[in-house]
Protein backbone atom coordinates (compact mmCIF):
# COMPACT_ATOMS: atom_id res chain seq x y z
CA UNK A 1 0.00 0.00 0.00
CA UNK A 2 1.30 3.44 -0.89
CA UNK A 3 2.13 5.71 2.11
CA UNK A 4 -0.41 8.38 1.18
CA UNK A 5 -3.16 5.74 0.88
CA UNK A 6 -2.30 4.32 4.30
CA UNK A 7 -2.41 7.79 5.85
CA UNK A 8 -5.76 8.45 4.18
CA UNK A 9 -7.19 5.23 5.66
CA UNK A 10 -5.90 6.18 9.11
CA UNK A 11 -7.63 9.55 8.88
CA UNK A 12 -10.90 8.02 7.69
CA UNK A 13 -10.84 5.32 10.37
CA UNK A 14 -10.19 7.88 13.11
CA UNK A 15 -13.12 9.96 11.93
CA UNK A 16 -15.37 6.92 11.83
CA UNK A 17 -14.20 5.86 15.30
CA UNK A 18 -15.21 9.21 16.78
CA UNK A 19 -18.61 8.93 18.38
CA UNK A 20 -21.06 11.14 16.49
CA UNK A 21 -23.32 13.29 18.68
CA UNK A 22 -26.88 12.07 19.00
CA UNK A 23 -29.51 14.54 17.71
CA UNK A 24 -30.80 16.83 20.43
CA UNK A 25 -34.09 17.41 18.62
CA UNK A 26 -36.08 15.66 15.94
CA UNK A 27 -36.87 17.64 12.76
CA UNK A 28 -40.43 18.24 14.03
CA UNK A 29 -39.37 19.63 17.42
CA UNK A 30 -38.84 23.31 18.14
CA UNK A 31 -38.15 25.75 20.96
CA UNK A 32 -40.98 24.64 23.24
CA UNK A 33 -39.93 21.01 23.05
CA UNK A 34 -36.33 22.00 23.69
CA UNK A 35 -37.21 23.95 26.84
CA UNK A 36 -38.87 20.85 28.26
CA UNK A 37 -35.87 18.67 27.37
CA UNK A 38 -33.46 21.22 28.81
CA UNK A 39 -34.88 20.92 32.32
CA UNK A 40 -34.47 17.15 32.23
CA UNK A 41 -30.94 17.36 30.85
CA UNK A 42 -29.80 19.93 33.42
CA UNK A 43 -31.11 17.75 36.24
CA UNK A 44 -29.22 14.76 34.84
CA UNK A 45 -25.99 16.74 34.55
CA UNK A 46 -26.26 18.18 38.05
CA UNK A 47 -26.78 14.65 39.36
CA UNK A 48 -23.75 13.42 37.42
CA UNK A 49 -21.55 16.18 38.85
CA UNK A 50 -22.78 15.41 42.35
CA UNK A 51 -22.82 17.78 45.29
CA UNK A 52 -21.17 18.30 48.68
CA UNK A 53 -22.93 17.91 52.00
CA UNK A 54 -25.75 20.30 52.82
CA UNK A 55 -23.53 21.97 55.41
CA UNK A 56 -21.27 23.29 52.63
CA UNK A 57 -23.95 24.55 50.27
CA UNK A 58 -22.92 27.73 48.41
CA UNK A 59 -25.19 29.90 50.51
CA UNK A 60 -24.04 28.42 53.83
CA UNK A 61 -22.86 30.62 56.68
CA UNK A 62 -19.16 30.12 55.92
CA UNK A 63 -18.87 29.06 52.31
CA UNK A 64 -18.14 31.98 50.01
CA UNK A 65 -16.74 34.17 52.79
CA UNK A 66 -13.77 36.24 51.62
CA UNK A 67 -10.69 37.38 53.51
CA UNK A 68 -8.28 39.86 51.92
CA UNK A 69 -4.67 38.68 52.25
CA UNK A 70 -2.85 41.63 50.68
CA UNK A 71 -3.08 44.45 48.17
CA UNK A 72 -0.19 45.28 45.87
CA UNK A 73 0.69 47.00 42.59
CA UNK A 74 2.64 45.83 39.55
CA UNK A 75 3.48 47.98 36.51
CA UNK A 76 0.48 46.38 34.78
CA UNK A 77 -2.32 46.03 37.33
CA UNK A 78 -3.48 46.45 40.89
CA UNK A 79 -3.71 43.13 42.70
CA UNK A 80 -5.97 42.17 45.58
CA UNK A 81 -5.07 38.69 46.82
CA UNK A 82 -7.82 37.07 48.83
CA UNK A 83 -8.92 33.69 49.97
CA UNK A 84 -12.47 32.41 49.73
CA UNK A 85 -14.00 29.69 51.86
CA UNK A 86 -15.07 26.72 49.71
CA UNK A 87 -16.01 24.26 52.46
CA UNK A 88 -15.92 23.61 56.17
CA UNK A 89 -12.11 23.69 56.24
CA UNK A 90 -11.02 24.53 52.67
CA UNK A 91 -10.19 27.79 50.91
CA UNK A 92 -9.29 28.89 47.39
CA UNK A 93 -6.97 31.75 46.51
CA UNK A 94 -8.41 34.43 44.22
CA UNK A 95 -6.40 37.27 42.75
CA UNK A 96 -8.53 40.23 41.72
CA UNK A 97 -6.68 42.11 38.98
CA UNK A 98 -7.77 45.71 38.42
CA UNK A 99 -6.73 47.94 35.51
CA UNK A 100 -4.46 50.69 36.82
CA UNK A 101 -6.75 53.37 35.42
CA UNK A 102 -10.07 51.82 36.36
CA UNK A 103 -12.89 54.36 36.34
CA UNK A 104 -16.47 53.39 37.04
CA UNK A 105 -17.70 49.87 36.36
CA UNK A 106 -16.43 47.51 33.69
CA UNK A 107 -16.88 43.91 32.59
CA UNK A 108 -15.31 41.11 34.61
CA UNK A 109 -13.81 37.73 33.69
CA UNK A 110 -13.24 34.71 35.93
CA UNK A 111 -10.03 32.94 34.87
CA UNK A 112 -9.47 29.61 36.66
CA UNK A 113 -6.25 27.59 36.52
CA UNK A 114 -3.91 25.60 38.78
CA UNK A 115 -2.92 28.80 40.57
CA UNK A 116 -3.43 32.55 40.04
CA UNK A 117 0.27 33.07 39.37
CA UNK A 118 0.19 31.40 35.96
CA UNK A 119 -2.75 33.48 34.84
CA UNK A 120 -1.50 36.84 36.12
CA UNK A 121 2.10 36.32 34.94
CA UNK A 122 3.67 37.02 38.35
CA UNK A 123 5.02 34.95 41.23
CA UNK A 124 2.65 36.05 43.98
CA UNK A 125 5.19 35.38 46.74
CA UNK A 126 8.05 37.42 45.30
CA UNK A 127 6.02 39.64 42.93
CA UNK A 128 8.62 38.86 40.26
CA UNK A 129 7.37 38.60 36.70
CA UNK A 130 7.32 35.08 35.30
CA UNK A 131 9.42 34.17 32.26
CA UNK A 132 8.14 34.96 28.77
CA UNK A 133 7.99 31.35 27.54
CA UNK A 134 4.33 31.08 28.66
CA UNK A 135 3.25 34.59 27.64
CA UNK A 136 0.39 33.22 25.53
CA UNK A 137 -1.08 31.54 28.64
CA UNK A 138 -1.27 34.65 30.85
CA UNK A 139 -4.97 35.23 30.18
CA UNK A 140 -5.47 37.40 33.26
CA UNK A 141 -2.64 39.71 32.26
CA UNK A 142 -4.02 39.98 28.71
CA UNK A 143 -7.53 40.78 29.89
CA UNK A 144 -6.68 43.35 32.54
CA UNK A 145 -4.74 45.28 29.90
CA UNK A 146 -7.93 45.35 27.82
CA UNK A 147 -9.86 46.99 30.66
CA UNK A 148 -11.50 44.00 32.35
CA UNK A 149 -11.42 43.29 36.07
CA UNK A 150 -10.17 39.71 36.39
CA UNK A 151 -10.57 37.06 39.08
CA UNK A 152 -7.68 34.59 38.66
CA UNK A 153 -8.68 31.52 40.65
CA UNK A 154 -6.78 28.63 42.21
CA UNK A 155 -8.20 25.22 41.29
CA UNK A 156 -8.70 21.86 42.91
CA UNK A 157 -6.57 19.83 43.73
CA UNK A 158 -4.37 22.67 45.00
CA UNK A 159 -7.20 24.32 46.95
CA UNK A 160 -8.14 21.04 48.65
CA UNK A 161 -4.86 19.57 49.89
CA UNK A 162 -2.98 21.43 52.62
CA UNK A 163 0.63 22.44 51.85
CA UNK A 164 1.79 19.58 54.07
CA UNK A 165 -0.41 17.09 52.19
CA UNK A 166 0.89 18.36 48.87
CA UNK A 167 4.48 18.00 50.06
CA UNK A 168 3.78 14.43 51.21
CA UNK A 169 2.31 13.40 47.85
CA UNK A 170 4.50 11.21 45.71
CA UNK A 171 5.84 12.75 42.50
CA UNK A 172 4.19 12.95 39.11
CA UNK A 173 0.43 12.99 39.45
CA UNK A 174 0.53 12.18 43.15
CA UNK A 175 -1.09 15.46 44.19
CA UNK A 176 -3.99 14.84 41.83
CA UNK A 177 -4.52 11.26 43.00
CA UNK A 178 -4.31 12.22 46.67
CA UNK A 179 -6.77 15.08 46.19
CA UNK A 180 -9.25 12.80 44.44
CA UNK A 181 -8.97 10.30 47.29
CA UNK A 182 -9.50 13.01 49.90
CA UNK A 183 -12.48 14.48 48.06
CA UNK A 184 -14.11 11.07 47.73
CA UNK A 185 -13.58 10.38 51.42
CA UNK A 186 -15.03 13.73 52.51
CA UNK A 187 -17.81 13.95 49.92
CA UNK A 188 -18.49 10.54 48.33
CA UNK A 189 -21.38 11.95 46.26
CA UNK A 190 -19.21 14.64 44.68
CA UNK A 191 -17.02 14.32 41.57
CA UNK A 192 -13.82 16.24 40.98
CA UNK A 193 -15.46 17.97 38.02
CA UNK A 194 -18.35 18.86 40.29
CA UNK A 195 -15.99 20.56 42.73
CA UNK A 196 -14.14 22.38 39.95
CA UNK A 197 -17.45 23.74 38.67
CA UNK A 198 -18.68 24.63 42.15
CA UNK A 199 -15.51 26.55 43.01
CA UNK A 200 -15.57 28.48 39.74
CA UNK A 201 -19.14 29.57 40.44
CA UNK A 202 -18.11 30.68 43.94
CA UNK A 203 -15.34 32.79 42.40
CA UNK A 204 -18.01 34.52 40.30
CA UNK A 205 -19.60 35.67 43.57
CA UNK A 206 -16.32 37.34 44.55
CA UNK A 207 -15.90 39.03 41.17
CA UNK A 208 -19.48 40.28 41.00
CA UNK A 209 -19.11 41.80 44.47
CA UNK A 210 -16.17 43.97 43.38
CA UNK A 211 -17.12 47.64 43.25
CA UNK A 212 -15.51 48.12 39.84
CA UNK A 213 -17.43 45.30 38.13
CA UNK A 214 -20.73 45.49 36.30
CA UNK A 215 -22.39 42.28 37.61
CA UNK A 216 -24.45 41.94 34.44
CA UNK A 217 -21.27 41.62 32.32
CA UNK A 218 -19.39 38.59 33.62
CA UNK A 219 -17.53 36.06 31.44
CA UNK A 220 -15.36 33.03 32.14
CA UNK A 221 -12.22 32.04 30.24
CA UNK A 222 -9.81 29.17 30.79
CA UNK A 223 -7.13 26.98 29.24
CA UNK A 224 -6.75 23.19 29.55
CA UNK A 225 -7.95 22.34 33.10
CA UNK A 226 -9.18 25.93 33.26
CA UNK A 227 -11.00 25.35 29.98
CA UNK A 228 -12.90 22.47 31.53
CA UNK A 229 -13.84 24.71 34.47
CA UNK A 230 -14.87 27.53 32.15
CA UNK A 231 -16.99 25.24 29.99
CA UNK A 232 -18.90 23.60 32.83
CA UNK A 233 -19.40 26.70 34.97
CA UNK A 234 -20.19 28.80 31.92
CA UNK A 235 -22.81 26.39 30.62
CA UNK A 236 -24.48 25.81 33.99
CA UNK A 237 -24.40 29.30 35.54
CA UNK A 238 -26.67 31.90 33.96
CA UNK A 239 -24.61 34.76 35.43
CA UNK A 240 -21.88 34.16 32.86
CA UNK A 241 -22.73 35.94 29.62
CA UNK A 242 -19.90 34.50 27.53
CA UNK A 243 -17.48 31.57 27.69
CA UNK A 244 -14.02 31.18 26.15
CA UNK A 245 -12.45 27.73 26.55
CA UNK A 246 -9.02 26.80 25.21
CA UNK A 247 -8.09 23.24 24.20
CA UNK A 248 -9.83 21.39 27.04
CA UNK A 249 -11.03 18.35 25.11
CA UNK A 250 -14.75 18.79 24.54
CA UNK A 251 -15.10 15.28 23.11
CA UNK A 252 -15.04 12.54 25.76
CA UNK A 253 -12.25 10.66 24.00
CA UNK A 254 -10.10 13.75 23.45
CA UNK A 255 -8.64 13.90 26.94
CA UNK A 256 -8.56 12.31 30.39
CA UNK A 257 -12.16 12.82 31.57
CA UNK A 258 -12.09 9.40 33.23
CA UNK A 259 -9.27 10.29 35.62
CA UNK A 260 -10.24 10.21 39.29
CA UNK A 261 -9.91 13.97 39.70
CA UNK A 262 -12.56 14.60 37.00
CA UNK A 263 -15.26 11.90 36.75
CA UNK A 264 -13.31 8.71 37.41
CA UNK A 265 -15.17 5.43 37.05
CA UNK A 266 -18.47 7.30 36.96
CA UNK A 267 -17.79 8.40 33.38
CA UNK A 268 -18.52 4.96 31.93
CA UNK A 269 -22.06 5.03 33.35
CA UNK A 270 -22.52 8.64 32.24
CA UNK A 271 -21.61 7.77 28.67
CA UNK A 272 -23.81 4.68 28.73
CA UNK A 273 -26.67 6.91 29.86
CA UNK A 274 -26.09 9.15 26.84
CA UNK A 275 -24.58 12.21 28.52
CA UNK A 276 -22.44 14.23 26.10
CA UNK A 277 -21.09 17.77 25.93
CA UNK A 278 -23.27 19.02 23.08
CA UNK A 279 -26.11 18.78 25.63
CA UNK A 280 -24.40 21.17 28.04
CA UNK A 281 -23.52 23.59 25.26
CA UNK A 282 -27.09 23.49 23.99
CA UNK A 283 -28.42 24.11 27.52
CA UNK A 284 -26.31 27.29 27.58
CA UNK A 285 -28.23 28.76 24.62
CA UNK A 286 -28.39 31.58 23.74
CA UNK A 287 -25.16 32.27 25.66
CA UNK A 288 -22.07 32.86 23.51
CA UNK A 289 -19.27 30.27 23.40
CA UNK A 290 -15.82 30.44 21.78
CA UNK A 291 -13.57 27.39 21.49
CA UNK A 292 -9.83 27.85 20.98
CA UNK A 293 -8.85 24.48 19.52
CA UNK A 294 -5.37 23.02 19.43
CA UNK A 295 -3.94 19.64 20.35
CA UNK A 296 -7.02 18.19 22.07
CA UNK A 297 -9.84 20.03 20.34
CA UNK A 298 -9.28 19.47 16.65
CA UNK A 299 -12.05 20.45 14.28
CA UNK A 300 -12.74 16.83 13.35
CA UNK A 301 -13.39 15.89 17.00
CA UNK A 302 -15.03 19.08 18.22
CA UNK A 303 -16.85 20.33 15.12
CA UNK A 304 -19.74 17.80 15.22
CA UNK A 305 -20.38 18.59 18.90
CA UNK A 306 -20.50 22.33 18.23
CA UNK A 307 -22.66 21.83 15.15
CA UNK A 308 -25.26 19.81 17.06
CA UNK A 309 -25.44 22.34 19.89
CA UNK A 310 -25.67 25.19 17.38
CA UNK A 311 -29.01 23.81 16.16
CA UNK A 312 -30.50 24.70 19.55
CA UNK A 313 -28.87 28.13 19.59
CA UNK A 314 -30.48 28.82 16.21
CA UNK A 315 -33.90 28.29 17.82
CA UNK A 316 -33.11 31.34 19.96
CA UNK A 317 -32.16 33.37 16.91
CA UNK A 318 -28.44 33.06 17.66
CA UNK A 319 -26.78 31.58 14.58
CA UNK A 320 -23.36 33.02 15.47
CA UNK A 321 -23.27 32.38 19.23
CA UNK A 322 -20.86 29.42 18.87
CA UNK A 323 -17.47 29.98 17.25
CA UNK A 324 -14.21 28.06 16.94
CA UNK A 325 -10.61 28.89 16.06
CA UNK A 326 -8.46 25.82 15.33
CA UNK A 327 -4.84 27.00 15.40
CA UNK A 328 -3.17 23.59 14.78
CA UNK A 329 -0.06 24.56 16.77
CA UNK A 330 -0.24 22.34 19.85
CA UNK A 331 -1.73 22.71 23.30
CA UNK A 332 -0.83 26.33 24.01
CA UNK A 333 -3.01 28.87 22.19
CA UNK A 334 -1.50 30.81 19.32
CA UNK A 335 -1.41 34.61 19.31
CA UNK A 336 -3.78 34.70 16.33
CA UNK A 337 -6.32 32.51 18.12
CA UNK A 338 -6.14 34.71 21.22
CA UNK A 339 -6.65 37.89 19.23
CA UNK A 340 -9.67 36.37 17.54
CA UNK A 341 -11.09 35.31 20.90
CA UNK A 342 -10.47 38.71 22.50
CA UNK A 343 -12.11 40.58 19.63
CA UNK A 344 -15.10 38.25 19.94
CA UNK A 345 -15.26 38.66 23.72
CA UNK A 346 -15.14 42.45 23.54
CA UNK A 347 -18.12 42.42 21.22
CA UNK A 348 -20.11 40.06 23.45
CA UNK A 349 -19.27 41.97 26.64
CA UNK A 350 -19.83 45.45 25.21
CA UNK A 351 -16.18 46.43 25.68
CA UNK A 352 -13.99 48.66 23.48
CA UNK A 353 -12.20 46.99 20.60
CA UNK A 354 -8.87 45.73 22.04
CA UNK A 355 -5.62 47.46 21.23
CA UNK A 356 -3.21 44.58 20.72
CA UNK A 357 -0.02 46.62 21.15
CA UNK A 358 0.56 44.99 24.55
CA UNK A 359 -0.08 41.47 23.24
CA UNK A 360 2.31 42.10 20.35
CA UNK A 361 5.01 43.09 22.84
CA UNK A 362 4.42 39.89 24.80
CA UNK A 363 4.72 37.93 21.55
CA UNK A 364 8.07 39.57 20.79
CA UNK A 365 9.35 38.82 24.32
CA UNK A 366 8.26 35.21 23.97
CA UNK A 367 9.98 34.85 20.59
CA UNK A 368 13.26 36.12 22.08
CA UNK A 369 13.03 34.07 25.28
CA UNK A 370 13.93 30.44 26.01
CA UNK A 371 11.98 27.80 24.15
Amino acid sequence: MRPFAFIFLLIVSSLLAAEAPKPLLSPAEGLNEWKEKKEVLLARWEQALGSPAVATAPRGAEVGRIEVVETFFTPEFKGILMRQCTGLDTWQRILIMEPLRLKGKTAGVVVPFYDPDRMCGYDLKTKAKLGPERNTAFFGLHLVQQGYVVAAVEAYPFNLLTPAEQAASKGGMGVWRDAATKLNKQYPQWTGMGKLTYDTRLAADALRAHEGVDPTRIAVMGHSLGGKMAFYAGCLDSRFKAVVASDFGIAWDSTNWDDAWYFGSKLKAMRAAGLSHEQLLACAAPKSFFLIAGQYDSRSASGPILDEARKVHVLFGQEDSIEMFDHHTGHQPSWDSLKSAYLWLAQKMNMPRPDFTYLDELAREQAKGPK
